[in-house]
């Protein structure tokens, strides 16, 4: 098994560099199912790399994500988590990690996951910090 870096992901989601676009590419094309490890972390960044610096909305991060949950290759950290936070995200108004983050945490038998966030908090996940 191996793993990638954000920046690997985020050249698979925008190709906005044809030759690092074609080394990624690459790199996953023999790669036997379930042998290239995504972490949690890869994704909570390849999240805020996606909006911010790449200026994707919603919709495109979602089918981003939704993309590499598809993908044989990938072993990705956290699936069930990552899935919850995705539908979360989908639905609500908080951002990508911090449902992530909630949906780690009910796994993990905490919740609700307290937060000084309003936004987040109109997900039953959450809980304003009194």
């Amino acid at each position: 098994m191996i793993g990638v870096d954000t920046n690997v992901l985020v050249r698979l989601c925008v190709h906005d560099d044809a030759n690092q676009l074609k080394a990624a590419l690459k790199l996953l094309s023999g790669a036997p199912p379930a042998s290239v490890r995504i972490s949690v972390v890869v994704l909570a960044e390849l999240a805020w790399t996606l909006l911010r610096s790449h200026r994707l909305d919603r919709a495109a991060l979602i089918a981003s994500v939704e993309i590499l949950l598809s993908r044989a290759e990938l072993d990705i950290e956290g699936r069930s988590a990552v899935m919850t936070a995705l539908q979360w995200y989908r639905e609500g108004n908080a951002d990508f990690a911090d449902y992530l983050i909630a949906a780690l945490n009910r796994e993990a038998g905490a919740a609700p996951t307290y937060t000084f966030d309003e936004r987040a908090t109109s997900s039953p996940a959450f809980a304003l910090v009194p």
